[in-house]
């Protein structure tokens, strides 16, 4: 097709879519019109046959009522039909227009309800009419006696005969630029048409190289500048194409490098931030997340106090002059997230020089490390010191104050000398179970504990464990209870090993005991295992202190706790005796009401134990 035939198309396809585009909108605007004129007079009708009882709308015999005198002087051509119903929906009087059917409406019971709009279909479910219904209530003396309705057909797009002339004077105007517009392009694009005719005469003729245009030197210049550019633009393409490559390749091994770095920097064990020279976080690992509890994506881009509240933090992450301060710099701080989390964070800030210039500061790497374990090591260490020097202290004074007064007054009197020498024997009984528990701690760390394993008889074993505790334990007046089957499995452990476990135990329920509370041990067996259970009646523990009961040196803050004297070795000891063999220590208390602790040995172990040795 010729190229002013193409545009020739072009153009009036586009001319007969916006034709009907604007007539569409128009309908459309007509339609929308329309139907907010019925809404708005339906709603304004419907509230003045609402304030009229229901004697005025409902007719007597041979009457005409409001309806019908309001039908026959509606101006708008879409009322469909007027109706008054009672409170069950029967229609007492009705006008219609012609053809139409008032349709079923569900019954409005909710007072909130009663004055609305809505739609409706046509009773004849076949039918596409729709119609815009507005009611509300009719009252009789204050009584609600039914409902007015109001009803329009629903606007759809339809043309009338009068309406040409106005449609015929928007599309007129369109329907002339169209020819306008055609000549106009056509007199701008003949100059490309020329050139185009020429082109494809060149083209028939064989060649660019071999045309001699002597008709027009213009032409033959032109077509050399064409060629000159033609082959110019190839040229920069191939080079383009080459530098594209070199870069898609150097893009690749960039992001592979990158990609390496960011996933070691990810695994790193400490937090990583790189705050560059104008003071704005340009890299943070996912670490810094979970110490400082800011979301990475939070600090990007941003200066430390546009992310950061916390006063310790915001003075080690802003440097100020980055010229400045060249030496790499330590500072530790608590930080407390919440309430009942708070962190010994401890923050290592490094320069980062220019390459080449270490004169010159690009930012700064900082390193954020967890020192939380290590502080409240030196805590628990520190406050185990203490009360280790008050162990050893008190027995050791309450020594020589006896041996003092048997060497003095006390040595004649037949009964003191009975009762020095049975407190001598309980503190250096005391002194000798916290030395022993001490050695046996330190030899299990090192390594130096090992386990001499020998049948042992469980009941034996418990009931003798359970007396040599509980017979010089009674000044607190508490009740005693053991009960273990006299029928149970041998054991493989070591005896010695084990029997400080369960004195611990034992010890600790006695210790933390109320005044005429109750010490209870118990055993039971089943096919796969053994379990010990020692529980008593006394303060109990809190719930955030279970977790941490078996960790070295732990005391909980309590004050029924604090009052009696420990070290809080006890239970980390018999819990390491416990996994030495296999088992398991647990722990279940409630403040008030007492503890019960639970050690379970597997007997698969004893027995793979027991073939072993035969």
């Amino acid at each position: 097709m010729h190229l002013n035939q193409r545009f020739g198309m072009i153009m009036i396809i586009a001319t007969l879519l916006v034709m009907v585009a604007t007539v569409y909108i128009l309908f459309d605007y007509q339609r929308d019109n329309r139907e907010a004129l019925a809404r708005a007079q339906g709603l304004d009708l419907a509230r003045l046959l609402s304030g009229m009882s229901w004697n005025e709308l409902v007719p007597q015999a041979g009457r005409k009522g409001l309806l019908a005198v309001l039908s026959q002087g509606h101006s708008n051509a879409d009322f469909a039909y007027g109706a008054v119903v009672d409170i069950d929906g029967k229609v007492a009087t009705e006008v219609t227009r012609s053809g139409v059917i008032v349709p079923i409406g569900d019954i409005i019971n909710e007072p909130t309800g009663w004055l609305g709009q809505r739609i409706l279909p046509a009773n004849d479910t076949a039918s596409q009419v729709e119609f815009i219904e507005t009611h509300a209530p009719v009252f009789d003396d204050g009584v609600h006696k039914g409902f007015v309705r109001l009803g329009y057909s629903r606007p759809g797009f339809s043309f009338s005969y009068y309406e040409m002339p106005f449609l015929a004077s928007v599309m007129l105007p369109i329907f002339l630029l169209v020819p306008f517009f055609y000549f106009m392009l056509r007199r701008e694009i003949k100059p490309l048409k020329e050139i185009s005719q020429r082109f494809e005469n060149i083209s028939e003729q064989g060649g660019l190289t071999q045309i001699e245009l002597p008709q027009s030197q213009a032409l033959n210049d032109f077509m050399e500048q064409v060629g000159s550019y033609i082959d110019a633009t190839q040229t920069r393409i191939e080079v383009l194409n080459r530098e594209h490559d070199d870069l898609t390749m150097s893009s690749k091994l960039l992001t592979y490098r990158n990609n390496r770095v960011d996933a070691i920097l990810q695994n790193f064990p400490d937090a990583i931030l790189v705050i560059d020279e104008a003071g704005e976080v340009s890299y943070a690992n996912a670490r810094v997340e979970r110490l400082i509890g800011i979301e990475v994506e939070a600090m990007l881009g941003r200066k430390t106090r546009e992310w950061c509240n916390d006063p310790q933090i915001i003075p080690l992450l802003t440097f100020g002059d980055v010229k400045s301060n060249l030496q790499a710099s330590q500072d530790t701080v608590d930080v407390r997230l919440d309430d009942s989390n708070e962190k010994s964070l401890q923050f290592n800030v490094y320069p980062l020089f220019t390459p080449g210039n270490e004169s010159k500061i690009l930012g700064r790497l900082v390193v954020i490390r967890d020192v939380s374990e290590s502080h409240l090591m030196r805590e628990r260490q520190n406050e185990f010191i203490s009360h280790i020097s008050h162990e050893l202290k008190t027995p050791l004074n309450v020594l020589s104050m006896y041996s003092e007064s048997l060497l003095t007054e006390g040595a004649d009197n037949e009964e003191y000398r009975i009762e020095a020498v049975n407190v001598i024997h309980d503190e250096v009984e005391r002194l000798s179970t916290l030395i022993n528990n001490l050695l046996a701690i330190n030899q299990y760390e090192l390594g130096g504990v090992v386990a001499q394993r020998k049948h042992v008889r469980m009941h034996e074993f418990l009931e003798d464990a359970f007396t040599n505790v509980t017979k010089a334990r009674g000044i607190k007046d508490l009740e005693f209870d053991l009960e273990i089957p006299r029928e149970m499995s041998m054991v493989y452990i070591d005896k010695d090993l084990f029997r400080i476990a369960v004195n611990n135990l034992l010890t600790n329920a006695i210790k933390y005991s109320k005044p005429g509370g109750k010490v209870s041990m118990s055993a039971s067996e089943n096919e796969d295992s053994i379990e010990i259970v020692v529980s008593d009646e006394g303060y109990g523990i809190a719930e955030s202190d279970i977790k941490q009961i078996f960790n070295k040196f732990f005391r909980s803050t309590d004050d029924n706790v604090r009052q009696q004297t420990g070290h809080g070795l006890g239970l980390s000891l018999a819990r390491q005796i416990v996994l030495m063999h296999h088992g398991d220590l647990t722990c279940s208390s409630e403040l008030g009401k007492g503890s019960r602790f639970v050690i379970r040995l597997e007997k698969v172990s004893t027995q793979i134990m027991d073939a072993a040795v035969s």
